[in-house]
């Protein structure tokens, strides 16, 4: 049998253990800095969160990706006409050319449509295809390592402060875990607004951050 030293049930000491040994509360005070300690790190942690909102906000709001540039406009002078037709070269004026290119047109593009249901329909799509595999997948822009470094790296410490926060509360110490609940309640007061409709990574856990 092996010695668990995880407590089971909720207990109103002041001296606890946070994470390793070397974080002991053999004192009041020191109890209290780390609740202290805590209550700020909940409260942070819902920062980041509403941080990453605005972030990906601004980012949507002004995109990074190069507009298209409009063409210069053409010489009117180079364009060449013929001798009896007011009409450049270039403009088919003969009707019946125009609608059976576009049927044409039309006709290929239904049939590529048909050819791509049936293939993935009779399980011959290319596996290498990502359109086949996820076909519902759509960037919200092309990668970048500014955005997408700062994305992933404010993601993972929100991750480790979770984290943190709810191995704390499994001391199941009754400070702990009132100080982690009233951070969250006051992070999400004062920062709530910054970030809707921003779950995020922690919605849903036990630390609720």
């Amino acid at each position: 049998m092996m010695d668990m030293d995880m407590p089971a049930v909720f207990s109103t000491s002041t001296q606890i253990t946070v994470l390793f040994t070397g974080w002991t509360t053999s004192t009041t005070t020191q109890y209290v800095f780390t609740l202290i300690f805590l209550f700020l790190l909940a409260i942070f942690n819902r920062f980041l969160g509403a941080l990453k909102f605005q972030l990906e906000k601004s980012w949507s709001q002004h995109p990074s990706t190069p507009q298209a540039l409009l063409l210069a406009p053409v010489n009117r002078r180079n364009i060449r006409k013929a001798k009896l037709s007011p009409l450049p070269d270039y403009i088919r004026v003969h009707g019946n050319d125009l609608e059976e290119e576009s049927l044409a047109v039309l006709n290929n593009d239904n049939e590529t449509r048909s050819t791509s249901r049936n293939l993935k329909r009779d399980g011959f799509c290319n596996r290498t295809s990502l359109e086949c595999l996820l076909p519902s997948w759509k960037a919200s822009g092309t990668w970048s390592l500014p955005k997408d470094g700062t994305r992933a790296l404010l993601e993972c410490v929100r991750a480790l402060i979770g984290y943190f926060l709810m191995l704390s509360v499994m001391t199941f110490n009754v400070g702990v875990f009132v100080v982690v609940l009233f951070g969250v309640l006051v992070g999400e007061l004062l920062l709530g607004r910054f970030s809707q409709g921003s779950p995020g990574w922690q919605e849903g856990t036990c630390h609720g951050g």
